[in-house]
């Protein structure tokens, strides 16, 4: 068996905590500071030994905690996220796969993609579905996509809500993540960005959202879009679910072995990655770590591929191979 390594999972260093609340205190960061778990390494080392995790992607949770965020403060508090980041991985090397956070990633922050991918040698780059209401397929975010197409460095994508989701019974994170997420897929695929920049590497939260299951749903409309003369739909080279299918889904389902294998049937086994989401969920995270290693372990493949999905096809992407 190869390395198993969580894909995709958060951190809040208590550095970026306190310096972010220092500088603009919000609701969502007081009610994060005292969760502890959110920053105690040791913790995680704990809970990877013993569910046989040999590495975890760290990546800064919760995205929403940059909304509102005055663009004179967000350069130096990145900066700071970004080292307090690196520096929590450092606290077990070997065991943390550092990936930087771009809350808005233009132009004028890529200085920022190039300190980390190249002088502090980070896996990655983490950005969100929308910039404040923003599609990410938007001209001024076009520069940002010619850079990680030329660097072939991996895009973490972790959705943003942009419209007034009820927060009643968590709604907007039961459903409107999943929603966000797939228009954000599907503008990158028909605004032709991936058709651009074929060599991009972009990790999608929760396998793809609602692509996969819709997948059929996604072409047919594509195949009749004369029906739809103000769609505006434009030509694309291939099939759009060849597009699709370039992204990597990864495993946060919660456990479910269905939405595991309809996934799996839609991406393939070399564009799957097992995460957990860790420390979301119940048990303070543990129960969904244990119920993504379930659902890569239940369903019957072939061992060569339960091994890419679990560690080999993150290792590639990381290594931009």
């Amino acid at each position: 068996m190869g390395l198993i390594i969580d894909g995709f999972a958060h951190v809040m260093p208590k550095r970026c905590l306190e310096a972010m609340l220092k500088a603009y205190p919000t609701v969502e960061l007081k009610e994060l500071a005292p969760l502890t778990y959110f920053s105690d390494m040791d913790n995680r080392v704990r809970l990877l030994d013993k569910h046989g995790i040999d590495k975890q992607v760290l990546t800064l949770g919760r995205p929403s905690v940059w909304l509102g965020i005055p663009r004179s403060i967000l350069p130096g508090l990145m900066r700071i996220a970004n080292d307090s980041i690196l520096e929590a991985a450092n606290q077990h090397p070997g065991r943390f796969i550092p990936v930087a956070h771009m809350p808005v990633p233009t132009e004028e922050y890529l200085p920022e993609f190039d300190r980390c991918i190249n002088e502090l040698g980070m896996a990655g780059i983490h950005i969100v579905s929308n910039i404040d209401g923003k599609a990410l397929d938007a001209p001024e975010f076009k520069p940002f996509w010619a850079k990680a197409n030329a660097t072939k460095a991996p895009i973490w994508l972790h959705p943003q809500l942009q419209q007034d989701w009820s927060q009643e019974y968590v709604l907007d994170k039961i459903f409107g993540w999943l929603y966000e997420t797939s228009i954000a897929l599907a503008r990158l695929v028909f605004a032709g960005v991936l058709q651009e920049f074929p060599d991009l590497r972009i990790v999608t939260h929760h396998m793809g959202a609602m692509v996969p299951h819709f997948s059929e749903r996604i072409k047919g409309f594509y195949d009749a879009r004369a029906m739809f003369p103000r769609s505006l739909f434009p030509p694309l080279e291939r099939d759009p679910l060849d597009y699709f299918r370039r992204l990597y889904g990864d495993t946060v389902l919660n456990g479910a072995v269905h939405a595991m294998e309809c996934g799996y049937k839609f991406f393939g086994p070399e564009h799957i990655i097992f995460a957990t989401d860790y420390p979301f969920g119940p048990e303070q995270g543990e129960a969904w770590m244990k119920g993504a290693l379930d659902q890569v372990t239940s369903i019957d493949l072939p061992q060569t591929e339960k091994d890419s999905i679990l560690g080999g096809n993150l290792m590639r992407l990381i290594k931009r191979q």
